[in-house]
């Protein structure tokens, strides 16, 4: 999934050191130049279409790593189903596809969303999942596809008390270092799939890209005290789980 797409996680630091600004940039320039073909409703006037394409730009464009994180997991879930070949689909095209569908959607919605980030990671895996259906059909193929089995590394002790301890304390940021770790990358999959999806991705913006409860708000329309109460259940789940992982791990080695 996601955290073990070693391409994401380059990308990633791509954006950090670019800055992710440059990446924004290029991504605001392509949905302005679509802009002025998207027709809009007529019981939206002009100063309502331009308050919510100035939120798609100043706000929801804030959002794109995280939707490129959902992007990449919708991608592993389609080569999953057999429907695609590793590697078939882009990322970014889809991101920004996945844009270009919401600046078209705000000119036809009744009203913004409560939770856009909830909406906009639907518009990206709807848009992944079109995108590998009309794919599939281009090969006009008679039989599935047989996507390779990716390598599985059994966790160790060390790996464990590593992840465990990271999820110790919900209001430290997650060390980067334990991404580089192939093992920890699977281990952290195998339990964020555990979780609502409102609570993977909530402890996702707080932990790995360093949202603050202010920012997640805006993005989801919880109160601050519901972020933080979700962020700092997930990480008790977390912690508990990985503890018992590593209980039956050691039981194992033994």
């Amino acid at each position: 999934m996601v955290f073990q797409d070693p391409y994401f996680h380059a990308f990633r630091r791509k954006l950090a050191a670019t800055p992710y600004e440059e990446a924004r940039r290029r991504l605001t320039t392509q949905l302005h130049a679509a802009a002025r073909v998207v027709p809009r409703q007529p019981h939206l006037d002009e100063e309502e279409v331009e308050q919510r394409e100035r939120w798609l730009f100043q706000e929801g464009l804030t959002l794109y790593l995280p939707i490129l994180r959902t992007i990449f997991r919708a991608i592993a879930r389609e080569v999953e189903a057999g429907l695609i070949e590793p590697e078939e689909l882009d990322a970014e095209e889809l991101a920004f596809a996945t844009y270009q569908r919401a600046l078209e959607e705000l000119r036809q919605l009744p009203h913004l969303p409560r939770d856009r980030f909830a909406w906009l990671r639907h518009l990206a895996r709807d848009t992944v999942h079109q995108a590998a259906l009309e794919r599939r059909s281009q090969r006009h193929q008679s039989t599935e596809v047989s996507a390779p089995q990716a390598e599985h590394h059994p966790p160790t002790q060390p790996v464990l008390a590593r992840l465990e301890d990271a999820f110790r304390d919900p209001d430290l940021p997650f060390p980067d270092e334990l991404l580089q770790d192939v093992t920890a990358r699977q281990v952290l999959d195998s339990l964020l799939a555990r979780l609502p999806e409102q609570w993977r991705e909530i402890s996702l913006l707080s932990a790995l890209d360093r949202w603050n409860d202010e920012q997640i708000t805006a993005v989801t329309g919880l109160l601050p005290d519901e972020v933080r109460a979700i962020v700092h259940a997930t990480a008790r789940f977390l912690h508990a789980w990985l503890h018992e992982l590593a209980s039956q791990t050691s039981q194992t080695e033994e």
